[in-house]
């Protein structure tokens, strides 16, 4: 046998914190610091000591060696054992301690510190066990066993796996492989080191499984095992229709090595013998609950009476000699599905035929009908879930999430699936990642960015870490005159390269002249403004179509302005500033928080900030937009058509967010610290882009609309274009990544990831003004506000709509996938519309759709209209992985509220499955953890 290099490395994290004694400087002093010795160490095999052991050295102030301190070593975390748990330091100061490792792999936590002495800080290490490269395996039980010809053994065929010294090694996949007698053993190739942990199929081929007791070979229930913190593994074996002898080969794989061991069984005609077994009660069993079986030749002691149900004990609790009632084994290790198993009756040395019996799991059925959903929530409720086998085919959406509210929370899963022909579920894993967005997807997406950049929330979190206070009046006070059309007034512009308003930043002052004056709008051109842009009678009309549409429509959704400038105008500020701030994507225009931040220069009736000043505030609301720059001269050329297209739903967007953080930040104590989230900011700024587009078409909302509605003319096709087109963008974005895409991130994650969060915003917030039916306003209203006590992000959405956060993902998940353009494989066709396959099913017509889009119409379409060359449709699709009724190991990592899709169909006659969601090395989910599974049947 070759020898396998051992890899990795033992971490030893020491911490030292010195601290001071009772201030003595003499040798023999108080212990007042403890000094790693021993790091770093090797990473040892399971079952193995570590060698040289963990060493310390105890000193005193000086740093010298303290003799005689009691020197504690403890496991905090992982399994392991220590000797000596107390060491008393020599007289050159060490103590030391050997730790030797658990059976299974993984990671240890060892303390090491001095109880009698609090003042010195302890040490920790840092200990990583992994799986031996090299076992050895023998057989423990099930060798030798004879039945009849096609049932099942009742004695599991049990192996042990040791490492070299002889010690249990937990967490091997071990092998096995039917075979008939006549075939050589399986010899398994040595596998390179470099390969170690990489599980491998068996040589010959996978081994037949459960549920093929025709095979000449037989078959077993599990064809990988991986051995547990005892060593131990089994699978069950199922003899061929043949009479005749069989061996069942056994090896590890997985790149660990180890010699072949084979157990043998021999198939009868029949069993001739005084036990015999009838029937069991109602002709089926039931996980964990109990059961009676009918025969003879049992014994009148219940204790005298093994029952073997698929290689398992069942409790015999009561018996006669023609009936046993018994409890039937749980089999809540392993999420299995149901299936048919063998029972047999063994009394002393007499065993019965055996019999194959449906067993119902205990876990969750889903017994859904065509249009149904089901939706299950935290570790245990998700741990195990079962699908019955079908007359029929069937086809389902799965959508597994995490419902965690912190951003930072991802949760990594490991998905099994599982049926009767192989209930292993040990095998090799597939990573289930993101559909890549493509280069040039990804570089037309930035370009269109333009909006915010988020310059306006990292403006925000400045102010907020500053302390900056909000501008007050203590008194309403009168209006100003209003400017005239070629006055000139004066601003801060505080941007810079680095996207951000530095309030202290005078430097860069500008002067604009008033273009237009409107009800309710201030347009205002700053003086070195490129040439070649707007003409009087464009100035005009543009204020013209703010007023008319854009102000009136955001302002009864959001609520007015709080107008701190007291001019009854939003001003939008045109000006070459903003163009200079291109980079690698545009900047079309933002909001800054710090125009509502007290600036410091005091006036009549304004109190004295409660916080910081922020000098370079206009105290004014402001929206800042490029200027139009035909020549390029600034940066990236902007024709005058463009900006004056452009403009309108840079108002709608940038005035929402202005209206929201001056309702929260000038009316409560909190400040700025009381704006809304970033994440459901944007995602009302989308929504104002919709509904004023909305306006402009003169549509409303609740019509599912079509692509054709709205691009029934030229003129229309542009109106969607410039308002509404975006946020359909950033959704398809957001569909492309789902799993790994930001849904609730603490800040702007800029970039493409700002667009899918953008995306999936703008969707929540018009499914659930679509849901809650009635004047929507009002319901944004309140949003936009926060209410009285200015609640934010998912608290605030609750508050709103009176929901759980985990019900809202859960519903908004499955009206995306149900109602945007459907599942795809990469290259693959999209699947038909779930709705109108619910309505064939069933025969009953859906009711009518309230939803104000017809997402999977416009989808279809979207590579239609002005700016469709950069925005390929065929980009676009709900990319849900697909799953097959079988036996498959995927792994995923799904970031706080989001979620993975998949879709399960099935043919005819498809057989039972279990979908097992563990985390990602394979336990239970935490307490902590909030996983969510939602099942909609669509067919």
């Amino acid at each position: 046998m070759r020898a396998v290099r051992r890899i990795g490395l033992l971490t030893a994290l020491a911490v030292l914190a010195g601290a001071c004694g009772d201030g003595s400087t003499e040798v023999g002093s108080p212990p007042a610091a403890l000094v790693s010795v021993s790091m770093p160490v090797d990473t040892i095999a399971t079952g193995e000591s570590i060698d040289p052991p963990i060493a310390v050295r105890v000193e005193d102030a000086l740093g010298n060696p303290v003799e005689g301190a009691p020197v504690r070593f403890n496991i905090v975390r992982g399994d392991g054992e220590l000797s000596p748990s107390v060491a008393v330091a020599g007289e050159d100061g060490l103590a030391e301690s050997v730790y030797r490792a658990g059976p299974t792999p993984g990671e240890a936590e060892i303390r090491v510190d001095i109880p009698s002495a609090v003042n010195v800080a302890p040490l920790h290490f840092l200990v990583l066990a992994v799986t031996a490269d090299t076992v050895r395996l023998s057989l423990v039980d099930g060798d030798g066993q004879r039945a009849e010809a096609g049932s099942q053994l009742p004695l599991a065929f049990s192996i042990r796996a040791e490492t070299t010294n002889g010690v249990a090694a937990g967490g091997v996949q071990v092998a096995f492989r039917a075979a008939s007698l006549n075939e050589d053993p399986v010899e398994p190739p040595e596998v390179p080191p470099e390969v170690a942990g990489v599980p491998v199929e068996p040589p010959g081929g996978p081994a037949e499984v459960a549920g093929s007791p025709e095979d000449s070979s037989g078959a077993l229930t599990h064809d990988i095992v991986v051995t547990d913190a005892d060593g131990l593994g089994q699978a069950v074996f199922t003899l061929g229709l043949g009479p005749g002898e069989y061996r069942v080969d056994v090896f590890a794989t997985g790149g660990v090595y180890s010699d072949t061991v084979s157990f043998t069984a021999t198939a009868l005609e029949a069993v001739d013998g005084l036990v015999q077994l009838d029937s069991v009660g109602n002709g089926r069993l039931a996980a964990g609950a109990r059961a009676v079986l009918f025969g003879s030749g049992f014994s009148a002691v219940a204790d005298d009476n093994q029952v073997r149900i698929e290689g398992e004990r069942a409790p015999v609790v009561s018996s006669t000699g023609t009936e046993l009632t018994i409890e039937v084994p749980a089999f809540s290790e392993t999420c299995l599905p149901q299936r048919e198993v063998g029972v047999r009756v063994l009394v002393g040395p007499e065993y019965s035929n055996g019999l194959r019996l449906s067993i119902d799991p205990a876990e969750r059925l889903v017994d859904l009908e065509v249009g149904e959903a089901l939706t299950l929530r935290g570790p245990v409720e998700v741990e195990c879930v079962h699908f019955p086998p079908g007359e029929m085919g069937r086809e389902f959406r799965l959508i597994i999430g995490n419902t965690g509210r912190v951003a930072a929370r991802r949760l990594p899963m490991r998905v099994t699936t599982r049926t009767p022909a192989n209930m292993s579920g040990e095998g090799p894993a597939t990573e289930i990642t993101p559909a890549p967005i493509g280069a040039e997807l990804e570089r037309a997406a930035l370009e269109a960015l333009g909006i915010d950049a988020g310059i306006r929330s990292r403006t925000l979190g400045r102010l907020v870490d500053a302390g900056i206070a909000p501008f007050r009046a203590a008194d309403p006070l009168p209006g100003i005159e209003v400017p005239g059309v070629g006055d000139t007034l004066d601003y801060f512009f505080p941007v810079g390269q680095e996207r951000v308003a530095d309030c202290a930043d005078l430097t860069r002052p500008l002067r604009g002249a008033v273009r237009a004056v409107g009800e309710r709008v201030l347009l205002v051109e700053d003086l070195s403004a490129p040439p070649g842009g707007p003409g009087t009678e464009e100035w005009l009309a543009l204020a013209a179509e703010l007023d008319r549409t854009v102000l009136p429509v955001t302002t009864s959704y959001f609520g007015p302005l709080e107008d701190i400038d007291r001019n009854g105008r939003i001003v939008v500020l045109f000006t070459p500033a903003v163009n200079g701030l291109d980079g690698e994507t545009g900047v079309g225009g933002f909001s800054l928080p710090a125009d509502l931040a007290a600036s410091g220069r005091g006036g009549e009736g304004t109190p004295e900030p409660a916080g910081e000043i922020c000098p370079a505030s206009n105290e004014a609301e402001i929206i800042y937009s490029v200027s139009a720059d035909p020549e390029g001269s600034v940066g990236r050329a902007i024709p005058t058509e463009s900006l004056l297209r452009n403009a309108p739903v840079l108002v709608a967007h940038e005035l929402q967010h202005l209206i929201s953080v001056g309702r929260r930040a000038l009316h409560s104590s909190m400040g700025f610290a009381a704006a809304e989230e970033v994440w459901l900011d944007e995602a009302l700024s989308g929504l104002a882009e919709e509904v004023a587009g909305l306006a402009a078409l003169e549509l409303g909302v609740g019509d599912g609309l079509t692509f054709d509605q709205v691009s029934d003319t030229p003129e229309r096709l542009e109106i969607f274009d410039t308002y509404l087109r975006r946020n359909f963008l950033n959704l398809g974005l957001y569909m492309l990544g789902t799993a790994g895409a930001p849904t609730i991130p603490e800040a702007d994650p800029e970039g493409v990831g700002s667009l899918q969060m953008r995306g999936f915003g703008w969707f929540l917030l018009r499914w659930l003004a679509d849901r809650a039916g009635g004047d929507e306003r009002a319901f944004f209203r309140s949003v936009a506000s926060g209410g009285q006590n200015h609640a934010r992000g998912i608290a605030n959405l609750e508050r709103v709509t009176g929901s759980e956060w985990a019900d809202i993902l859960a519903g908004v998940s499955v009206a995306l996938a149900l109602d945007a353009a459907g599942d795809a494989e990469a290259g693959g066709e999209a699947d038909p519309d779930p709705a109108a396959e619910i309505a064939e099913e069933t025969g009953v017509a859906p009711p009518p759709d309230p939803a104000t889009w017809n997402l999977r119409d416009v989808f279809a379409s979207l590579d239609r209209g002005v700016d469709a060359p950069a925005f390929p449709s065929t980009g676009f699709s709900l990319r849900a992985e697909r799953l097959e009724f079988e036996t498959r190991v995927m792994e995923i990592d799904v970031g706080a509220s989001n979620v993975q899709y998949f879709s399960l169909a099935s043919e005819a006659d498809a057989p039972a499955l279990s979908i097992s969601i563990r985390t990602g090395s394979g336990a239970a989910p935490g307490e902590t953890a909030e996983p969510q599974i939602t099942i909609v049947r669509t067919r």
